[in-house]
């Protein structure tokens, strides 16, 4: 009996460990929040809400190791809009989900957060943003509620764990005409340290530091070429890099390549399909597991302006 309750508990000790490493390492890489981090540029840094002056929706859904089952799926929903000449409201939900069984993936991450920008040119082709956000951060593990394949295995019984806590932010931006700079931290969840089973999952809420930039080099009326970076840091995990290139046709099209530190790669493309609305895309490839098993990542986004700014308040182009 003794020999039985041994091996339960450190069936129960794995179970915890492995969901908890995955949900570490798909954090490390969700942390960009995407491939195509321009896209969602507002979850990323609250100071970015407002820089296009017009209502305006940006929606990323991604598929992490999709080739593996239980992957970690992330989407991403924000809203911004400005409400002054100055000032600009935005909103997010952030979600992540990892793990796959009959009814319910184990873990589940959640964040909900409001934002406020304010925006300033402080010399020709120099402005400055700041942000600030306050929001509701949630992660949950319900081993509970899953439908095993054995409905005797008690090994998933008693292993819930919760936590729902606020979550502050900040960041600021430099910006220009061709030119952007920034650095934030876009959560810090208010939580103590949880040790459940030597697994500190309070880690989980911890709070990540993100430094990004980009130029556009104008080649001729039709044709530019952007280049962005990102560096990230999720504390106990290694600092991370992106480099994303791409050639852009008129706003229209884009076709580029990206690169993470980690070893991936990516194929980045985007189409304008009107005005309003534009369709982005993104495959990217690489190894994990020391380098040994390859995976491949799906990415898909929307964006959607409701309205064209008046032309002469443009700073920046809609490049980024």
């Amino acid at each position: 009996m003794k020999t039985l309750k041994k091996k339960i508990k450190m069936k129960r000790i794995f179970i915890l460990f492995l969901l908890t490493t995955i949900l570490n390492k798909a954090i490390s890489q969700q942390a960009s929040l995407s491939t195509q981090y321009d896209i969602v540029s507002s979850i990323q840094n609250p100071a970015y809400n407002g820089i296009h002056q017009s209502l305006r929706i940006d929606a990323i859904s991604r598929v992490q190791w999709a080739n593996f089952p239980g992957s970690p799926r992330y989407t991403c929903l924000a809203v911004q809009t400005p409400f002054s000449k100055d000032f600009a409201f935005g909103a997010n939900f952030q979600s992540l989900k990892v793990g796959s069984f009959k009814v319910a993936s184990p873990l589940n991450m959640n964040v909900l957060a409001g934002d406020i920008a304010y925006h300033k040119q402080i010399a020709k082709n120099i402005n400055i943003g700041v942000g600030l956000r306050l929001g509701l951060f949630s992660f949950n593990m319900q081993l509970s509620r899953l439908l095993a394949d054995n409905p005797d295995d008690i090994a998933i019984g008693g292993n819930d764990y919760n936590i729902n806590t606020s979550v502050i932010g900040g960041g600021v931006i430099i910006y220009g005409k061709n030119y952007y700079f920034g650095g934030a931290m876009p959560q810090y969840a208010l939580v103590n340290d949880q040790i459940l089973n030597n697994v500190n999952i309070g880690y989980n809420a911890r709070s990540f530091y993100l430094l990004n930039g980009g130029y556009v080099f104008r080649l001729n009326n039709a044709w530019n070429v952007k280049t962005t970076f990102q560096t990230r840091y999720y504390r106990g995990l290694p600092v991370q890099a992106d480099v994303n290139l791409y050639v852009i046709n008129k706003d229209l099209i884009s076709l580029g390549y990206g690169y993470r530190t980690s070893g991936s790669h990516a194929i980045l493309s985007s189409i304008k399909v009107n005005d309003f609305f534009k369709v982005v895309y993104s495959f990217e490839t690489g190894t994990v597991y020391n380098k040994n098993t390859p995976f491949v990542s799906n990415e898909f986004g929307l964006t959607y302006s409701f309205s064209q700014p008046d032309k002469q308040t443009i700073v920046v182009p809609r490049f980024y």
